[in-house]
């Protein structure tokens, strides 16, 4: 064949392959490797203040209001701030307060629970989604889909089991192990409610409103509702009165305002990728916030505590996979397509049978 020959393929270098897939993948890889860091850095720097400030719920509370001073310039700025109608205003609420029970129960848990035992109990969250739709919604899934999530959470055993006794009988000035781990699962247990019964309106909230409208409000109504809890435990009083050095005061409103960059980092990276990728960017986040976790506060790595991160994080990727992928769509068409011919089949004994019953009641009469 002539090399002038228009039927001729080039054989494409591997150079220009990877340059090609770098530049056509860039901006997803950008947003993916952002949110996973600041999804990570914004656990661990929270961990982090709760070991020089254990007040979680008052911490709550400065992060809505932090992240409400970042906010607002830009909102002004835009034009798109808006007030809620009174039309609005009960349903939002109802959402705002499922959101302030969710922030609240972790941030307490976080401050008395290691980082791994936390992040473990946390990603029982497809379980307790699947169970809330089950027994509200009668939805029913696939068995490897049932499979997977109660496996799942076996990790979180396994991590418990890991602990010495003296650990796990140990309090801090949050509360017990055991009142940590409640809180967790609690935290947990009503995100799975806010999920299933008020993902819809919270979507619509965020479209008729614009994102960052909306998180203003949602910021100030989980602050008013988190407020009388911080008063009531006595943490509203301990952070007013607390002395932090200029070191202290630094890193506790910093962290506080990251709550603000986690939320555009969210939506940056929404806009350039897919589920699928959201997915391994939780993974990544979950392995690497465990790991950093372990290695930063000092966790002691027994091998029943290993063994219970290694089957959280192995079968949280088994049901990202099962979620994403399309092989149970596959199963689910194949067996629909062999529906019609079971039916038939069935109908066609039934008949018989009602035949038979027929014959057998005119024979006795």
């Amino acid at each position: 064949m002539s090399m002038d020959d228009p039927t001729h393929d080039e054989p494409v270098q591997p150079r220009e392959t990877v340059c090609s897939l770098a530049k056509k993948h860039s901006a997803a890889s950008a947003s993916l490797a952002f949110l996973t860091f600041v999804a990570v850095s914004k656990t661990l720097l929270t961990k982090l203040v709760f070991t020089h400030s254990p007040t979680p719920v008052a911490f709550s509370i400065l992060s809505c209001v932090a992240t409400n001073l970042c906010i607002a310039p830009v909102l002004i700025y835009q034009g798109n701030f808006r007030m809620l109608t009174k039309k609005e205003l009960p349903g939002f609420a109802l959402v705002c307060l499922a959101m302030a029970i969710d922030l609240g129960c972790t941030n307490v848990a976080l401050a008395i629970l290691s980082v791994a035992l936390q992040q473990c109990i946390k990603a029982t969250s497809p379980a307790a989604t699947v169970l809330v739709e089950s027994l509200l919604r009668g939805k029913t899934y696939h068995k490897l889909i049932y499979a997977t999530v109660i496996s799942i959470c076996v990790g979180p055993i396994l991590v418990v089991a890991g602990g010495s006794s003296k650990k796990w009988n140990a309090k801090s000035a949050n509360g017990s192990q055991l009142f940590g781990m409640i809180m967790m699962l609690s935290a947990v247990v009503g995100g799975a409610f806010k999920y299933v019964l008020a993902h819809k309106a919270i979507k619509e909230y965020r479209e008729s409103m614009g994102v960052l409208a909306f998180t203003f409000w949602v910021e100030i109504f989980i602050a008013l509702m988190l407020l009388p809890w911080a008063i009531l435990n006595g943490e509203a009083a301990v952070f007013l009165a607390e002395h932090r050095t200029l070191g202290e005061a630094t890193l506790l409103w910093f962290t506080a305002a990251y709550g603000g960059v986690r939320i555009i980092s969210q939506f940056l990276f929404l806009a350039h990728t897919s589920a699928t990728s959201l997915a391994m960017s939780n993974l990544a986040t979950q392995a690497l916030t465990i790991i950093i976790g372990m290695v930063a506060f000092g966790t002691e790595a027994t091998p029943m505590l290993l063994l219970g991160v290694a089957v959280t994080l192995v079968m949280s990727a088994v049901y990202a996979w099962l979620k994403t992928s399309s092989v149970l769509q596959t199963a689910a068409i194949i067996a629909k397509s062999n529906a019609p011919r079971s039916a038939a089949r069935k109908t066609t004994q039934l008949e018989v049978a009602g035949l038979n019953r027929a014959e057998d009641s005119a024979a006795a009469v």
